[in-house]
Order: C-alpha cells, then sequence, then structure tokens
C-alpha cells in the first residue's frame, strides 16, 4: 500500500512537470516577436483554449516567476529572461 502511494505521488509530480513544461510552451509561442514580450491577458485566453483553467495558469505564472524564468517586465506584460 505505501508502494502504491508512492507511485501516485510520483505520477502526480510528473503530471505537474508536464503541466509546467505544456504552458512554458504556450509562452514561448506567444513571445515570439523582437522583444520577447506577450500580455498576461492574452496568456490567459490562450491557455484556457488550450484546456488550462484560470486559477491553475495563475498558479504557474507564479511559479515561472518565482523560478525566475519569465518577469513581468511592466504591468500586464510578461517576458521571457
Amino acid at each position: 500500500m505505501e508502494y502504491q502511494n508512492i507511485l501516485q505521488q510520483k505520477l502526480k509530480q510528473e503530471q505537474k512537470v508536464d503541466r509546467t513544461i505544456e504552458f512554458l510552451s504556450l509562452i514561448n509561442q506567444l513571445t515570439s516577436g523582437p522583444k520577447n514580450i506577450v500580455q498576461k491577458e492574452q496568456v490567459m485566453i490562450v491557455a484556457k483554449s488550450s484546456g488550462f483553467k484560470d486559477d491553475e495558469t495563475e498558479e504557474l505564472i507564479e511559479k515561472l516567476i518565482t523560478e525566475k524564468i519569465i518577469f513581468e517586465s511592466s504591468p500586464g506584460y510578461l517576458k521571457k529572461r
């Protein structure tokens, strides 16, 4: 039983990593311009149409900002590092 719990925890962790990678790929597509900037609202809309919930999108944005992968260059705009 304990082994099954460990496997479930690892599976959940892998799923979170997969979702983060999928979300980062989405941001990469949106920031393909010369300045690598995208409106946060545009990210929210595209993420929602790609199957992300609003709260999940917010959490992923905050996570990527905390991990210094992206940052808010000006209010409402995200930029890759």
